[in-house]
């Protein structure tokens, strides 16, 4: 796996236009400082290692993400984006996280039956549906939900109702705890899956931690709803 510090060095050489942007101020959205917007499939190199240094193996992450390409004050950047359901954009690279608008939730749905008789999983962002989908390796991966902030939670709480039971894969902290227990006031069977990367405050962190580890041993996650 590329480290970071030589990823970062390839992007300062090789991609001048790869450079760090400020993050917008909470609650303003970045579409509004964009000139021109460009979105392709995710094949640059740069990128992928990017994702590689968050454990995330580029074939997933070519399967699920795009490439961003955007001009902010004359000035061309590039980035890794993932879609919402209203044709929204999350973007992220080393230097930058913001979004496109319209802001809305991901529902990346394989259920071809009755919901109700299956389950549903939650994360906070694209990172952490990543880190699932990479600790996975293949295996049959239910619906999921991906709020792409957890401000976006009334808006998935009508998809999250139609499921027999919500697992929760949000952040250890205050918000995260927050959220689960409005999906188990609103919910029929809610299952908090956040102690099983404890003491880490997300899935990507706990997946890091477990490649930097060489831990081949992947059970403390343990059964993800079946």
């Amino acid at each position: 796996m590329t480290d970071i510090p030589t990823v970062l060095q390839r992007i300062g050489s090789d991609f001048p236009a790869f450079r760090p942007v400020p993050s917008p101020a909470k609650g303003r959205t970045v579409a509004s400082a964009f000139e021109e917007l460009r979105v392709s499939p995710l094949k640059n190199t740069v990128l992928l290692d990017y994702l590689g240094t968050r454990g995330i193996p580029s074939d997933i992450a070519s399967r699920e993400c795009v490439e961003v390409h955007y001009r902010m004050r004359g000035k061309w950047y590039f980035a890794v984006g993932f879609k919402n359901r209203k044709g929204g954009l999350e973007i992220r690279n080393p230097y930058f996280k913001g979004a496109v608008s319209p802001k809305d939730i991901t529902h990346v749905s394989h259920n071809t039956g009755d919901r109700r008789q299956s389950s549903v999983l939650v994360f906070e962002g694209f990172m952490d549906y990543l880190s699932y989908l990479a600790l996975k390796k293949g295996q049959a991966v239910p619906d999921c939900v991906v709020l792409n902030s957890v401000a976006n939670l009334p808006k998935a709480m009508d998809i999250l109702r139609s499921y027999g039971q919500v697992c929760c894969f949000l952040d250890n902290d205050e918000a995260g705890k927050k959220a689960v227990e409005e999906i188990g006031r609103q919910c029929e069977k809610v299952i908090d899956k956040a102690m099983h990367y404890l003491p880490h405050k997300d899935l990507n962190e706990f997946l890091q931690e477990r490649i930097k580890s060489s831990l081949a041993d992947r059970t403390k996650l343990g059964q993800a709803c079946g």
